[in-house]
C-alpha cells in the first residue's frame, strides 16, 4: 500500500478529517510502525541478505544488515547440512565457550552500533606467527624509526606474550622476513590475513597496512590500508583485530605461495604512537553465511529500497493483511492524540478494542483483538536466547 493509500484510508477512518491538520505525517507513521514492530514480528519484515564479511575459524565479530532487528536463522551458503543450525546464546556464556562450543552466536552492541557474534567453525586457520618470542622463529625488526622492540608478557590476547613497540612516523613498524615457511597454496590470493593490534591511543593514527611473501625487497604482496577494525567498526583504545584482505592485495614480483616466511606491519600515523603491540598473526580462508533476520524498516521506496520512514507518498509499507490493519489502527491513534478533535476520544478508544480486544464482547474474536490473532497466526520466528545446556539423564541410566 502506497502512503497517498494509507492517507487515504485514515482519512477516511477519522470522520473525513484532512491529514493536513497532522504536523509531521511522515514521522508519525514512523512511529506507528515502530509500535507495530515492538508487539508483534510480521512476517512482511523478513528478509535475507549475505553476511557482508566470510565467517571464519576463531574470528568472532561480524556487521549485521543495517535494518536488522531481531535473528531467525544463520547458515552456510554452501552445502547445509541437517545439524548446521546456530544457538543463540547471551554475551557472557559466548564468550566463555568459545574453545568449547561450535555454532552459537550472539546479538550485541557496541556504543549503538548492534553486531553479530558468531562461532562456527569450518576451515581452521594456519598460523604464520604466535609473537611468543622475538627471535625463536626468525626475528623480528624495526622497520623505518620504529624502535624499543621488546616481548611484552602482560598484554596479549593468545599464548605467553606479544611484541611491543614504539613508532615514531608514517612507514614506521615491524617485519619478519626468516620465519617458518607456511603453504597455504590452495587459498593462494583468496584468505584473509589477521593480526591483533594493541593501540594505547588513537591520536593521530591513519591507517595500518601488511606485506607478506618470501622476501621484503622482490617478492611480496601489499594490503590495500585499513582504517576500520576487521568487523568494519573504528579503531579503538585497547585490542583491535586487523583484517588483511589478499583478494585486494597487490603483488610486487613472484610470490610462491608454498614458501611464505616473511611479514610486515606498518602504521601511518600524524603523531608517534608508544607501546604498540602485535600478536597471533593468522591466514583463514572464510565461508560464505547468511543469515535470515526480522527487519527494523517497515516501509520501501519506489527503487525498492527499505527505508524507516517514507519521504514521499509514492513510499509503500510492507504491511498487508492484519498487520497492515494493526499498522492503520495504531496511526489512528497517534493522529487522535495529536488534533484532539471533538471524535479523538472515541478514535483512541475504537482503536485500543480492536487492537487490544474487548473483554465485555460476546464474540471471541473481539475478545482478543488483533494483536492476540496476529501472533496466533503468525508467531514469532525470531531464534530465542539460550541461557543453558542440559543433558538429559536416561531413566534406565544407573
Amino acid at each position: 500500500m502506497t502512503i497517498t493509500d494509507v492517507k487515504e484510508n485514515l482519512a477516511a477512518m477519522s470522520h473525513g478529517t484532512t491529514l493536513g491538520k497532522v504536523r509531521g505525517v511522515y514521522f508519525l507513521l514512523e512511529r506507528a510502525a515502530n509500535t507495530v514492530l515492538t508487539k508483534i514480528a510480521p512476517l512482511d519484515t523478513q528478509r535475507d541478505a549475505a553476511l557482508a564479511n566470510v565467517v571464519h575459524d576463531d574470528i568472532y565479530n561480524y556487521t549485521l544488515p543495517s535494518d536488522f532487528k531481531r535473528v531467525i536463522d544463520l547458515y552456510p551458503q554452501d552445502d547445509r547440512k541437517s545439524l548446521d543450525s546456530a544457538i543463540r546464546v547471551y554475551p557472557e556464556r559466548f564468550a566463555m565457550q568459545t574453545l568449547i562450543r561450535n555454532k552459537q552466536i550472539s546479538i550485541e552492541s557496541r556504543e549503538g552500533t548492534k553486531f553479530i557474534r558468531i562461532n562456527w567453525r569450518s576451515r581452521q586457520g594456519v598460523v604464520f606467527h604466535t609473537m611468543n618470542s622475538l627471535t625463536s622463529n626468525g626475528t623480528w625488526t624495526a622497520v623505518g624509526s620504529a624502535a624499543s622492540i621488546v616481548l611484552d608478557k602482560l598484554y596479549k590476547i593468545t599464548g605467553s606474550g606479544a611484541i611491543r613497540f614504539n613508532v615514531v612516523a608514517t612507514g614506521d613498524g615491524i617485519q619478519n622476513v626468516a620465519a617458518t615457511k607456511i603453504d597455504i597454496s590452495d587459498w593462494d590470493e583468496q584468505a584473509d590475513w589477521f593480526v591483533w593490534v594493541y593501540l594505547p591511543t588513537i591520536t593521530g593514527l591513519t591507517s595500518i597496512s601488511a606485506r607478506w611473501g618470501i622476501d621484503q625487497t622482490a617478492n611480496f604482496w601489499t594490503s590495500v590500508a585499513q582504517t576500520v577494525q576487521a568487523d568494519g567498526s573504528a579503531f579503538k583504545a585497547g585490542w583491535n583485530l586487523i583484517r588483511f584482505p589478499w583478494t585486494t592485495a597487490t603483488e610486487t614480483g613472484t610470490v610462491d605461495p608454498n614458501t611464505i616466511d616473511s611479514f610486515r606491519i606498518t602504521f601511518a600515523a600524524t603523531a608517534a604512537i608508544s607501546n604498540i603491540r602485535i600478536d597471533n598473526i593468522i591466514v583463514s580462508l572464510g565461508r560464505n553465511f547468511d543469515i535470515k533476520y526480522y527487519s527494523q524498516f517497515a516501509f520501501k521506496n519506489s527503487a525498492g529500497t527499505f527505508i524507516t520512514r517514507p519521504t514521499v507518498d509514492g513510499d509503500e509499507v510492507v504491511f498487508t493483511g492484519t498487520a497492515l490493519q494493526i499498522f492503520l489502527l495504531e496511526a489512528l491513534k497517534a493522529i487522535a492524540q495529536q488534533i484532539e478533535g471533538q471524535d479523538s476520544a472515541f478514535d483512541i478508544s475504537y482503536a485500543d478494542r480492536e487492537l487490544n480486544g474487548d473483554p465485555r464482547s460476546p464474540d471471541p474474536i473481539q475478545r482478543r483483538g488483533l494483536y492476540a490473532k496476529y501472533r496466533v497466526e503468525s508467531p514469532s520466528a525470531a531464534k530465542p536466547t539460550v541461557s543453558s545446556y542440559f543433558r538429559m539423564k536416561s531413566p534406565n541410566a544407573r
